[in-house]
């Protein structure tokens, strides 16, 4: 008579637990970087301090300029104390101001978009105790070329904050079809 098959180990709970932990972190992983990643490739960076910042840049029909912005803030006795509460203030204020891009080809019509500088979204934020300075914000706004050409790409800001230390536009050209 044959001998009954031993019963299966038992399987360690804490491998399964493991696994499905690594798997929420890849897929938040994931999600994060499709939705802060910047798409596209550079094509230039706009001091939005100086008077009439432009950039003129080569387009095919159908591609698209996206916008990614650098900004430090000053912040003075009229903010929050905590660095937390600084910040979310400064991020309000970004997000009330009017960022106005306009893509101009000559013998055409400009074509402009509007949005604020703020769109909940940053890769770095640092605080200290006279500023704060976020990177990487992705703008809400971007522009699409109409027909292939040499464009010229103007920029104006209305800025909420009153103390603007620095702030760099990053242009992408994201190619149509990409």
């Amino acid at each position: 008579m044959a001998e009954p098959a031993p019963p299966p180990a038992p399987r360690n709970p804490a491998l399964l637990i493991v696994g499905a932990i690594g798997v929420f972190l890849v897929v938040i992983a994931s999600f994060a970087a499709y939705f802060l990643w910047p798409r596209g490739e550079r094509v230039g960076v706009l001091d939005l301090r100086a008077a009439a910042p432009s950039l003129g840049v080569d387009l095919a029909a159908g591609d698209t300029l996206n916008f990614r912005l650098d900004v430090t803030v000053g912040t003075n006795s009229s903010y929050p104390d905590s660095s937390r509460s600084r910040t979310n203030a400064v991020h309000d204020q970004l997000q009330a101001s009017a960022v106005t891009a306009s893509l101009v080809r000559d013998g055409s019509a400009p074509s402009s978009t509007q949005c604020g500088a703020f769109a909940g979204k940053a890769t770095t934020v640092g605080s200290g105790s006279d500023d704060v300075a976020s990177s990487g914000l992705p703008l809400d706004c971007s522009l699409k070329a109409p027909a292939a050409g040499r464009y010229t790409l103007t920029v104006r800001v209305a800025w909420v904050p009153k103390d603007i230390r620095e702030a760099k536009l990053e242009v992408r050209r994201q190619r149509a079809g990409e």
